[in-house]
Protein backbone atom coordinates (compact mmCIF):
# COMPACT_ATOMS: atom_id res chain seq x y z
CA UNK A 1 0.00 0.00 0.00
CA UNK A 2 2.82 2.38 0.91
CA UNK A 3 4.56 1.67 -2.42
CA UNK A 4 1.41 2.59 -4.38
CA UNK A 5 0.97 5.82 -2.45
CA UNK A 6 4.61 6.77 -3.01
CA UNK A 7 4.38 5.95 -6.73
CA UNK A 8 1.21 8.04 -7.07
CA UNK A 9 2.87 10.93 -5.25
CA UNK A 10 5.89 10.82 -7.59
CA UNK A 11 3.70 10.74 -10.69
CA UNK A 12 1.71 13.75 -9.50
CA UNK A 13 4.84 15.67 -8.47
CA UNK A 14 6.59 15.06 -11.78
CA UNK A 15 3.50 15.91 -13.81
CA UNK A 16 3.11 19.17 -11.93
CA UNK A 17 6.74 20.16 -12.39
CA UNK A 18 6.55 19.48 -16.14
CA UNK A 19 3.54 21.73 -16.48
CA UNK A 20 5.27 24.47 -14.54
CA UNK A 21 8.36 24.20 -16.72
CA UNK A 22 6.28 24.42 -19.89
CA UNK A 23 4.91 27.80 -18.77
CA UNK A 24 8.33 29.45 -18.52
CA UNK A 25 8.14 30.99 -22.01
CA UNK A 26 4.43 31.80 -21.91
CA UNK A 27 3.30 35.40 -21.80
CA UNK A 28 0.61 36.00 -19.19
CA UNK A 29 -0.99 39.17 -20.57
CA UNK A 30 -4.76 39.79 -20.79
CA UNK A 31 -5.93 40.35 -24.39
CA UNK A 32 -7.16 43.88 -23.63
CA UNK A 33 -3.53 44.89 -22.91
CA UNK A 34 -2.08 43.54 -26.16
CA UNK A 35 -0.60 45.89 -28.72
CA UNK A 36 -1.78 45.35 -32.32
CA UNK A 37 0.16 43.34 -34.91
CA UNK A 38 1.03 46.56 -36.71
CA UNK A 39 2.95 47.72 -33.61
CA UNK A 40 4.86 44.42 -33.58
CA UNK A 41 5.71 44.86 -37.27
CA UNK A 42 6.95 48.44 -36.68
CA UNK A 43 9.03 47.35 -33.67
CA UNK A 44 10.66 44.61 -35.76
CA UNK A 45 11.39 47.00 -38.63
CA UNK A 46 12.92 49.51 -36.19
CA UNK A 47 15.34 46.75 -35.09
CA UNK A 48 16.31 46.06 -38.70
CA UNK A 49 14.40 42.78 -38.84
CA UNK A 50 12.71 41.55 -42.02
CA UNK A 51 9.58 39.73 -40.89
CA UNK A 52 8.35 36.69 -42.77
CA UNK A 53 5.68 35.67 -40.23
CA UNK A 54 3.96 36.96 -37.09
CA UNK A 55 1.79 34.54 -35.15
CA UNK A 56 0.59 33.95 -31.60
CA UNK A 57 2.21 31.15 -29.60
CA UNK A 58 1.92 30.45 -25.85
CA UNK A 59 0.28 33.82 -25.31
CA UNK A 60 3.18 35.68 -26.96
CA UNK A 61 3.70 37.13 -30.40
CA UNK A 62 6.15 34.96 -32.33
CA UNK A 63 8.16 36.54 -35.13
CA UNK A 64 10.08 34.58 -37.76
CA UNK A 65 12.37 36.40 -40.13
CA UNK A 66 15.91 37.62 -40.72
CA UNK A 67 17.85 40.04 -38.55
CA UNK A 68 19.92 43.07 -39.59
CA UNK A 69 22.83 40.76 -40.57
CA UNK A 70 20.64 38.49 -42.70
CA UNK A 71 20.62 35.63 -40.17
CA UNK A 72 17.32 33.78 -39.71
CA UNK A 73 15.72 33.91 -36.29
CA UNK A 74 12.60 33.19 -34.24
CA UNK A 75 11.61 35.58 -31.43
CA UNK A 76 8.92 35.51 -28.77
CA UNK A 77 7.64 38.98 -27.98
CA UNK A 78 5.66 40.14 -24.94
CA UNK A 79 2.35 41.36 -26.41
CA UNK A 80 1.96 44.28 -23.97
CA UNK A 81 5.48 45.72 -23.81
CA UNK A 82 6.88 44.32 -27.09
CA UNK A 83 9.96 43.24 -25.14
CA UNK A 84 11.86 40.21 -26.42
CA UNK A 85 11.05 37.22 -24.21
CA UNK A 86 13.16 34.72 -26.16
CA UNK A 87 15.32 34.95 -29.26
CA UNK A 88 16.72 31.98 -31.16
CA UNK A 89 18.91 32.41 -34.19
CA UNK A 90 19.31 29.69 -36.80
CA UNK A 91 22.20 27.42 -35.86
CA UNK A 92 22.44 28.59 -32.25
CA UNK A 93 21.41 26.94 -29.02
CA UNK A 94 18.30 28.00 -27.11
CA UNK A 95 20.09 30.76 -25.22
CA UNK A 96 18.87 34.20 -26.17
CA UNK A 97 21.15 36.89 -27.56
CA UNK A 98 20.43 39.17 -24.62
CA UNK A 99 21.57 36.49 -22.17
CA UNK A 100 24.82 35.99 -24.08
CA UNK A 101 25.46 39.74 -24.27
CA UNK A 102 25.25 39.97 -20.47
CA UNK A 103 28.11 37.53 -19.97
CA UNK A 104 31.55 38.85 -19.16
CA UNK A 105 34.49 37.31 -21.03
CA UNK A 106 36.94 35.44 -18.86
CA UNK A 107 40.28 37.21 -18.88
CA UNK A 108 43.50 36.40 -17.09
CA UNK A 109 44.32 39.13 -14.60
CA UNK A 110 41.72 41.41 -16.18
CA UNK A 111 44.27 42.61 -18.79
CA UNK A 112 43.26 40.26 -21.61
CA UNK A 113 46.74 38.72 -21.60
CA UNK A 114 47.26 35.00 -21.30
CA UNK A 115 48.64 33.73 -18.00
CA UNK A 116 52.32 32.83 -17.96
CA UNK A 117 52.44 29.05 -17.54
CA UNK A 118 53.25 26.02 -19.68
CA UNK A 119 49.78 25.82 -21.22
CA UNK A 120 50.23 29.16 -22.94
CA UNK A 121 53.88 29.03 -24.10
CA UNK A 122 52.87 29.53 -27.72
CA UNK A 123 50.97 32.71 -26.84
CA UNK A 124 47.74 31.13 -28.01
CA UNK A 125 44.95 29.68 -25.86
CA UNK A 126 44.90 25.87 -25.80
CA UNK A 127 42.48 24.06 -28.08
CA UNK A 128 39.86 22.17 -26.14
CA UNK A 129 38.01 19.17 -27.52
CA UNK A 130 35.01 17.72 -25.74
CA UNK A 131 34.11 14.15 -26.66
Amino acid sequence: MMKHAMAAFLVIALAGSGAAMADDDDCQVPMDQWQPREAVQKMAEARGWKVSRIKIDDGCYEIKGTDETGQRFKAKIDPATLATVKLKRKGQDHESREMRDQRQPVQAGGSGELPSNELFKTGKPPKIEVK
